[in-house]
């Protein structure tokens, strides 16, 4: 079971990803940010297996998240999301050390556990 730590600053989307997520008995949402700083306290303090963060997010941005990421919890996945669906954010994703990216309308179960399996 992945532990989630989830990161959008809009509430709807978070309780619907929540809701999704724990329809799966593959995860385990452990807590919820609205802002990148809250990602960061929380992926500090949790240490998650997983975090799921929008790009576009605010004080600081998802990419800048992964960055800590990347720095600090580097047993912590990060797969960013955004409503924007260009490949430049896939590219920027990646360039930043996440382990995907997943257009918001494609975000499933399906989607999230082909990314995490191929990373172990």
């Amino acid at each position: 079971m992945y532990r989630v730590v989830l990161a959008d600053d809009e509430p709807e989307f978070r309780t619907w990803l929540r809701s999704i997520l724990e329809l799966s008995k593959e995860f385990n949402v452990v807590g919820e940010a609205g802002s990148g700083a809250e990602a960061i306290h929380m992926v500090n303090a949790l240490l998650p297996d997983v975090i799921i963060a929008d790009i576009y997010m605010p004080d600081p941005d998802g990419l800048e998240v992964v960055r800590f990421v990347q720095r600090h919890c580097p047993s912590t996945k990060a797969i960013l999301i955004s409503a924007q669906e260009e490949q430049v954010y896939e590219i920027m994703a990646k360039r930043e050390g996440a382990l995907a990216f997943i257009p918001k309308t494609k975000v499933s179960i399906d989607t999230l556990t082909h990314f995490l399996a191929v990373q172990k």
